[in-house]
């Protein structure tokens, strides 16, 4: 379903819907801070996955092969053993910048209603039913 709808998605002029384009690229919560730690430093993958909270390693694996393909990231593998990876960010993805800041600076100065609006939340989202 969800690859139908991406899609169609494409398939529309989507020149008059706002933020349609990003929000097809970053379809996930946590595309956004794999984003803004590799804005802060290269990481190797147990690195990402520690700065995450609940993400498993297959989900992991595929967000990060997805932002690698839609140029926001780049994997470099290293010779030798044991296998040394390393995820960091593209000078396009580095284009985020501005936007992750301001949206951290945001949410620390509204975190008091975003803690409320949290504990207030029941099931209002598509995402809550899967």
């Amino acid at each position: 379903m969800k690859i139908i709808l991406k899609y169609l998605m494409l398939k529309k002029n989507n020149h008059n819907y706002p933020f349609k384009k990003i929000f097809y690229i970053l379809d996930n919560k946590f595309k956004f801070e794999i984003i803004y730690y590799l804005i802060q430093k290269k990481m190797r993958f147990g690195e990402i996955k520690n700065n995450l909270l609940n993400i498993n390693q297959q989900l992991l694996t595929k967000l990060l092969k997805q932002l690698e393909k839609d140029k926001l990231i780049k994997k470099k593998q290293f010779k030798g053993f044991p296998r040394k990876v390393e995820y960091s960010i593209t000078s396009f993805g580095l284009l985020f910048k501005p936007v992750v800041n301001n949206l951290f600076k945001w949410e620390e100065k509204n975190k008091t209603i975003l803690i409320k609006n949290i504990k207030n939340k029941k099931a209002e989202s598509l995402y809550d039913y899967y």
